[in-house]
Order: C-alpha cells, then sequence, then structure tokens
C-alpha cells in the first residue's frame, strides 16, 4: 500500500461491520494503522476471535451486531460512539451468497438475502453518515460483487444475489450524490469469486466453474481484496464509485 494512504488511517477510527473473510483481512490489514477499530459480527466466536487476535494494533473493540435489524444496528453504533468516538471510516463487507438455481429460489432465501446484503447495508449507512455529518468527514465503503453488474460472470450465482448487490451498487451511488456535500465519501468495491470460507464449501462443479472465467486460473485471495478496500476508502478521489475486482471474471466466458 502507498504510505501516503496507509498515513490516512494513522490516529482514525476505524469501524468493521462483517469479519468473514473479506473483513477479516481488512482487519488485519488496517489494526497495525488506525487509532482505533471497532468489530460488529452476527456469530460471536468470529467476533471473540478477531478480539483476541495477537495483532500489534490499535484500541480494539466489538459487539455481536445482527444487520438484519434497525435496533440492532443502532445498539450497535452508539455503543461503538461510546468506546471509539464517531467513525472516520466504515467498512460493510456482511453478506450472504445464493448458489440455490433459480428454480428453487423461495421467499425465505429472497428475504435473507434482501435483509443482509441490502437492508443491513442502509441500516448501517444511516447511522454512519448520522455521525459523520457533524465532523464533515468521512469514507463508507460497502462489498458489492462483480455477480450484481456482469450477468454472464453471474450466471454462476443465483440472480437472487445478483439483484442484492446490483442493488447495493445504487445504493451506495445514490448516497454519495447526496452525502457529498457534507464531506463523506461512499464507494463500492466489487470483486469476482475470492478464496474465502463462503467459496471454499461450495461444491466441486461451482468451483470449477469459478476457475474457468478467472483470467488467471485462480481466486482474488482475500488479502488482495483487503489492500484495494482501504486504497479506495481513504483517496479522496474516489466517491460513488463502483471498483471492479474481477480477475477476469467480468469478461464473460
Amino acid at each position: 500500500m502507498f504510505e501516503s494512504i496507509a498515513n490516512r488511517y494513522r490516529d482514525r477510527s476505524v469501524w468493521l461491520v462483517g469479519l468473514g473473510g473479506i473483513g477479516a483481512a481488512i482487519l488485519e490489514a488496517v489494526r497495525p494503522l488506525a487509532k482505533s477499530v471497532v468489530l460488529g459480527d452476527a456469530d460471536a466466536k468470529r467476533l471473540a476471535d478477531c478480539l483476541n487476535a495477537a495483532v500489534p494494533a490499535a484500541s480494539l473493540t466489538g459487539a455481536v451486531l445482527d444487520v438484519r435489524s434497525p435496533e440492532s444496528v443502532a445498539t450497535w453504533f452508539r455503543q461503538a460512539e461510546a468506546a471509539a468516538g464517531p467513525p472516520d471510516f466504515l467498512f460493510y463487507t456482511a453478506g450472504v451468497l445464493n448458489i440455490e438455481p433459480f428454480g428453487q429460489t423461495n421467499p425465505a432465501l429472497w428475504q435473507r438475502a434482501v435483509e443482509i446484503n441490502l437492508n443491513g447495508a442502509l441500516y448501517c449507512l444511516l447511522e454512519a453518515q448520522s455521525r459523520m455529518i457533524p465532523q464533515r468527514s468521512g469514507s463508507i465503503l460497502m462489498l458489492a460483487s462483480i455477480s450484481g453488474t456482469k450477468a454472464r460472470s453471474g450466471t454462476r450465482v443465483n440472480p437472487v444475489y445478483n439483484t442484492t448487490k446490483a442493488g447495493l451498487v445504487a445504493l451506495v451511488n445514490g448516497a454519495a450524490m447526496q452525502l457529498r456535500r457534507h464531506g463523506i465519501r461512499v464507494n463500492a468495491l466489487s470483486p469476482g469469486p475470492t478464496a474465502t470460507a463462503m467459496m471454499q464449501v461450495q461444491p466441486p462443479e461451482v468451483q470449477q466453474a469459478v476457475g474457468e472465467i478467472m483470467l488467471d486460473g485462480r481466486q482474488n485471495s482475500a488479502l488482495e481484496v483487503a489492500q484495494v478496500a482501504l486504497f479506495v476508502a481513504a483517496h479522496g478521489r474516489f466517491t460513488g464509485e463502483d471498483i471492479p475486482l474481477g480477475g477476469g471474471a467480468g469478461l464473460g466466458g
């Protein structure tokens, strides 16, 4: 990472929602840089493991967070602000992947994907912007997906997932337009297939299909995605953007 970008995290408060593969990689990369880091995740064990990790770091706090519930999100944000002051950066990486054939889609699958991938992002965005507006600065980055904008790469997953990620990008674009006058930047990062636990549990035929559409036959690493996320969030010229990191997956095939 460029040193000038790394310096923009020093003496700053970073809030991270979602501690799966990419979220955990963002934590690993930003923890030695920031003044304070606040964590939220629905999985209490995963949260505890991240809080207890022996990594040189800033002040680290966190609490269990159910992004499907606006009440849970509001409580988490109040507690986070009490512990670390208002956020300078918010990373939203919570998400759920749907790979069921479209014919197996049902209202429960749709609702779960919408609640986590889209509603939770909105709740966190609203809470974050209300704390960033008084300081007239802040950066929010949402983890979308190449499947939200590249239809051919998206044929390997359920259209429900594609729809929620496309909606997330639209939310980012609109929010960035509304919030730019307050000095707040909002961006999306859209990775292609990434080697996380979410992908590793997919069946062999999915793994094979993924390899076939990647430029070099491999998935992104979580660290590669994290490095781009930190760069985009800190660089002052990005706002309202959807940054693809497809590794060739968006080219079709």
